[in-house]
């Protein structure tokens, strides 16, 4: 029999109306769901009964355990796309309109995308153009902005100014119209398709929506925060008079916006959803006191959130260590700290190293590799596929000889590659001829003969790759040389970073791509070595990739991004580049935030809640000189605003019994009142020390029968009674009673006013009270007692 908290049993029994469960971080989501389902068997055949989730796995996963509850019914659990597919094929819409499905998606739709490519380039003059248009890159971006579009619902050009795509991309917005009307010649409704034509399909027929309404009587939606606006309108059009929607969900871990979710869908239900009911899940099972309250005083600064709603550690689960170190080799010391808890026979597979992109990985494959560290990655090794160590590779063979040893063939094909990484904006139907044409003379000839080949091919525009050809010669006298600095020469000479930022779509692919070739430049200057060894070097370890991405199972220490770990959980967990200039992510390409930081701060919440025993949080800080000495530090805005100190001195004392030290944080004193502890609390010092340390009473003060508070407001009863005033703050008007009438001005404050405000109201309304008149005085204990008694709830 299984064992409910009150709060999951109060939603487990739910019974009228609609009803959202704001489920925290490890609280026991699916355990609450399988029980709530069990309940509602009780009045509900499973045949009217919809369980939707989010992907095949998951979903497959909950059936499993619908399962070994042993429900004798089978309940429908279905992901959101396998049940519009059985909707478009029972309601007869695929027979009427001859539309097929294809279950091929990402291929034939791709296959889709490039002829339509193929033909806006047919149609642009400029050649560095047509290459922009063509490039693999964009086959990706104008798959990803389709599938966007659809999610949202919205007209192409509203979506493409949300995404904040290049302007110099424009160019698929007609790529979208010519994918759609190709795709409806086909009559194929690719993935992204089910969804929208089922929507369609249910608000134009009556007759369909009328039958879900009548035998539809109970639906169930799992991480309802993930929903985009497609599935929120299949919602809305499932629901009739009789039909209950019960949704679970966490809105500080919605972090798919590029896939057109948004906290609003979930902070709105009870409005959308009316009459609506919420419910919480507060209480995890995950992690101890210590990271709840970091996390919690991290996500505590979003405004798109339920500010009420605050995650405790639940009794007798030990404590989660947090801890945050500024060094100048995070990969360094994450491998060692790794290799250390691996020989203590440590399980490699909840060891997690969680970064913001992939292109951060690069660095890691190659310290594991070397360390022989076992590791799994859900994704093809980066290093082995990554161009920017493909370039290296290339320089090298050049500078050392390697290149004058090669097959004529391979030797054509690295001149291409050279001359194409930066692009040197020649047609590539006669850069490959020309590059095998070089391929086959002695380097010393190249810059005689493609000068002379200008004088032949005067409409041909070789500047870049005379320029190009003219480095190449030079670089290949330096083999002697150290690889970094023959790496920078290359880099900086041809114009590559600047490349990259004029022609990757986005922003992120901007980023991902230099971080790439920050990553080879760290290596080479921590290596410190010639031009063989480091071709040696990464020839050895993009091979040692290659083979371990064919043999790697995944109990390895897993190397994935935060997106992916979504949803799993870690003994420990490893944080890596928190560093102020990385994460939130910004965009450098417009000088504003690239990403919403909101997002961002729901991103780095995720990341610190997949731990169980510690997860460590690193920044880049540079060895300590008489140079940098005071400097202000290098840590992310996350790491500062996750107060670790804080945590760290209160998360282990909770575990004990006796005094509790004050903190002016109201996350804190939140904290101490969901547990029950606010009596252990000691009274907050009146004049603190310059340095935080905790108050010392002397013997005489210790021998009072009274606590601090309760001094205070005895004296404050007595200078009233006196006529005098009392000494009003924050810590007596919080002990005083709401006055008559007031829960909805507090409610009201609650909703409408910041931190800031209220802090700056206290203080108004204390100065005020000092020199009041009596006839003015009781009004403002009033409005100082309310707007306290609301700044103790409200953390934005």
């Amino acid at each position: 029999m299984t064992s409910y908290t009150p709060e999951q049993t109060a939603f487990i029994h739910h019974d009228s109306g609609n009803a959202l469960c704001i489920a925290g971080a490890g609280t026991g989501k699916t355990t609450t769901l399988v029980g709530l389902i069990e309940q509602k068997l009780a009045h509900i055949p499973a045949g009217e009964m919809l369980v939707l989730m989010f992907n095949r796995d998951i979903r497959t996963d909950f059936q499993q355990k619908l399962q070994d509850s042993g429900l004798g019914q089978a309940v429908p659990v279905h992901t959101f796309h396998s049940f519009c597919l059985r909707l478009l094929n029972q309601s007869g819409f695929m027979a009427q309109t001859g539309y097929r499905v294809d279950y091929q998606s990402g291929e034939s739709d791709k296959s889709l995308v490039k002829q339509v490519l193929r033909a806006i380039a047919g149609t642009e003059k400029n050649y560095q153009r047509q290459q922009m248009i063509k490039d693999p890159k964009t086959i990706e971006l104008l798959l990803s902005f389709i599938g966007l579009v659809k999610a949202y619902m919205l007209p192409p050009r509203e979506v493409f100014q949300l995404a904040e795509i290049s302007r110099d991309y424009l160019f698929i917005l007609d790529g979208f119209e010519q994918f759609e009307t190709l795709r409806k010649q086909q009559k194929v409704l690719f993935f992204d398709d089910w969804l929208v034509e089922s929507v369609k399909l249910l608000e134009n027929n009556e007759a369909i929506r009328s039958h879900y309404h009548q035998h539809c009587k109970l639906v169930v939606v799992d991480e309802f925060q993930d929903i985009n606006t497609a599935q929120y309108r299949l919602l809305k059009q499932l629901l009739g008079p009789q039909t209950q929607l019960l949704a679970v969900g966490d809105v500080d871990q919605c972090i798919y916006k590029w896939r057109g979710s948004a906290p609003q869908f979930m902070l709105n239900f009870e409005q959308d959803f009316a009459p609506a009911k919420t419910y919480t899940l507060s209480r995890t099972f995950r992690f101890g006191h210590s990271l709840a309250l970091s996390a919690s005083h991290l996500i505590a600064n979003n405004k798109q959130r339920f500010h009420d709603f605050l995650t405790v550690s639940d009794r007798g689960i030990d404590d989660t260590r947090f801890e945050v170190l500024g060094t100048s080799r995070q990969v360094g010391e994450i491998a060692q700290a790794i290799q250390k808890d691996l020989a203590a026979g440590s399980d490699p597979s909840q060891q997690a190293i969680l970064v913001r992109r992939w292109s951060q990985t690069l660095l890691f494959e190659l310290a594991f590799l070397s360390k022989q560290v076992p590791y799994h990655m859900p994704v093809p090794s980066v290093l082995a596929s990554s161009r920017e160590v493909k370039l290296l590779i290339e320089l090298m063979s050049l500078a050392t000889g390697r290149y004058d040893q090669l097959p004529e063939s391979n030797k054509g094909q690295l001149l291409f590659n050279l001359m194409s990484f930066p692009h040197c904006y020649v047609p590539n139907k006669t850069l490959r001829p020309l590059c095998d044409q070089l391929a086959g003379m002695d380097s010393g000839q190249w810059l005689t003969f493609i000068r002379r080949y200008e004088k032949a091919n005067s409409s041909l525009k070789l500047e870049n790759l005379i320029e190009r050809l003219d480095l190449l010669v030079r670089l290949q006298r330096k083999g002697s040389f150290q690889a970094l600095e023959v790496f920078n020469q290359y880099r900086n000479e041809s114009g590559l970073d600047n490349w990259i930022w004029k022609t990757e779509a986005t922003a992120t692919e901007i980023e991902e791509a230099v971080e790439r070739l920050d990553s080879v430049a760290t290596v080479l200057e921590t290596m410190d070595q010639p031009c063989e060894k480091a071709l040696q070097y990464f020839e050895y370890y993009t091979q040692q990739s290659v083979n371990h991405d064919r043999e790697a199972g995944a109990r390895g220490v897993q190397l994935t991004t935060i997106f992916r770990a979504k949803g799993c959980e870690y003994d420990r967990v490893y944080l890596p580049f928190w560093d102020k200039d990385a994460f939130p992510y910004m965009n450098k390409s417009s000088g504003s935030i690239g990403a919403d930081i909101e997002e961002e701060r729901r991103l780095a919440y995720v990341a610190m809640t997949r731990a169980k025993q510690q997860a460590t949080v690193y920044f880049t800080e540079p060895e300590k000189t008489a140079a940098n000495a005071g400097k202000a530090t290098n840590a992310s805005t996350f790491v500062l605003e996750a107060k670790a100190g804080v945590a760290t001195e209160v998360g282990p004392l909770l575990y004990q019994e006796g005094e509790l030290p004050y903190h002016a944080s109201p996350i804190v004193a939140e904290y101490y009142k969901r547990l029950g502890r606010e009596a252990d609390v000691r009274a907050p010092c009146k004049e603190p020390p310059k340095q935080e340390a905790p108050c010392k009473e002397t013997p005489e003060q210790a021998v009072s029968t009274l606590d601090a508070a309760a001094s205070e407001d005895l004296a404050s009863g007595l200078a009233i009674a006196a006529g005098q005033h009392p000494d009003y703050s924050y810590g007596w008007a919080l002990r005083q009673p709401l006055p008559d009438n007031a829960t909805k001005v507090l409610q009201a404050m609650i909703r409408s006013k910041t931190a800031k405000y209220l802090d700056g109201e206290i203080s108004r309304l204390c100065r005020e009270l000092k020199s009041a008149p009596p006839t003015k005085q009781q009004v403002l204990v009033n409005r100082l007692i309310v707007a306290t008694h609301a700044r103790s709830r409200v953390r934005r």
